[in-house]
């Protein structure tokens, strides 16, 4: 596999597509604007959203040099699925292009948590949407409205109700602490 950036082929296009689309449908258009290309690096599958501003200069530079990261990393594909990249969820949380409904709004507790990269709690939230499903994609983020990181529901609404304080309600996936918690 080439250790240098490409754009996406067709049926990368598609895998990418239908994964966002499940996440919001307004990612794509968003993307479509023309304000972002998506690239692959494939010896790793990682996919990138580079600026279209750059495009040109990244390509005349690959002409001499390989390039093998620019841009905002979008996720990477495993099983034919695109799993998002905490940068690039960040991204869509500050244009808005995230479903609201889910969020999961932590408290002080619950950003502890999640930014120490344990599990949420049913007594770590301050908001759980009824439209949440088990085996959803969630959005962590502060009362303050800090986005913090991506997690997994365990649940749905209607077990939310029932459940005990210290009953888990989402995995976590990737928050912005997995950066400090890194090996050097």
């Amino acid at each position: 596999m080439p250790n240098f950036m490409r754009k996406i082929n067709s049926e990368e296009i598609e895998i990418v597509k239908e994964s966002l689309l499940d996440i919001s449908d307004k990612i794509w258009d968003f993307i479509n604007e023309k304000k972002y290309e998506i690239y692959i690096l494939p010896v790793d599958k990682k996919f990138f959203l580079v600026p279209s501003e750059l495009v040109n200069v990244m390509e005349k530079i690959q002409k001499e040099f390989a390039i093998n990261r620019s841009g905002i990393p979008l996720g990477f594909i495993k099983k034919r699925k695109l799993y998002l990249s905490l940068e690039a969820a960040e991204l869509f949380y500050n244009e808005s292009l995230l479903d609201f409904r889910k969020y999961l709004v932590l408290s002080e507790q619950g950003e502890k948590s999640a930014l120490y990269g344990n599990p949420i709690k049913k007594e770590m939230l301050l908001n759980f949407s009824p439209e949440i499903q088990k085996n959803e994609l969630v959005f962590f983020i502060n009362n303050e409205k800090e986005f913090l990181g991506i997690g997994l529901s365990k649940i749905n609404y209607e077990i939310f109700k029932t459940m005990r304080v210290e009953d888990e309600v989402a995995q976590n996936l990737v928050d912005k602490g997995s950066y400090l918690r890194k090996k050097q």
